[in-house]
């Protein structure tokens, strides 16, 4: 499965259609991570968008999406969050502990603007508990400021996670 992956537009809706506009194949899905939620419909150009808010998100209509939301492809938990609530711009042991609590595989977020990427080994320890498998923490950084996105193929037996750029 193919999934295009965006955070932190704010209101710069046309961004997100230049990407669109760039694909060979169109995506399964898209992850929208946060701070423009508004710029992206349930369905858009026929594809299923799963949104999630936070900081900046926060018109009449916005609290009926949800701040964090776990989905199941091929066989993988995905977390997607913003990342504000775990302490992203100071660093990923919040993200881990989410990771942790929810039993993900992958932890997607937003809010920093910077691009990042880091699969965390099994047995790591956080805190006072430990990875039972590895978890890959994924930021596409911000589509709205800089013009940063992210991709994901991803089967049952492996994954791919990549950056782009407009």
């Amino acid at each position: 499965m193919d999934f295009l992956i965006f955070s932190d537009s704010h209101g710069k809706r046309n961004r997100i259609e230049r990407v669109l506009d760039r694909q060979i194949r169109m995506p399964d899905a898209i992850f929208f991570l946060g701070d423009g939620i508004t710029d992206l419909d349930d369905r858009e150009r026929g594809i299923p968008v799963f949104r999630v808010r936070r900081n900046c998100d926060w018109r009449i209509g916005d609290a009926e999406i949800p701040e964090e939301l776990i989905l199941t492809f091929e066989g993988k938990r995905i977390l997607l969050c913003h990342g504000h609530r775990f302490g992203a711009k100071s660093g990923t042991a919040g993200l881990l502990r989410a990771a942790i609590g929810q039993n993900a595989d992958f932890v997607l977020f937003g809010h920093t603007h910077s691009p990042f990427s880091e699969t965390v080994p099994a047995g790591t320890q956080i805190g006072t508990e430990f990875l039972e498998r590895p978890v890959t923490l994924f930021n596409p950084g911000s589509i709205g400021y800089g013009g940063s996105f992210g991709s994901l193929r991803l089967t049952q037996q492996t994954f791919l996670l990549s950056h782009g750029t407009l």
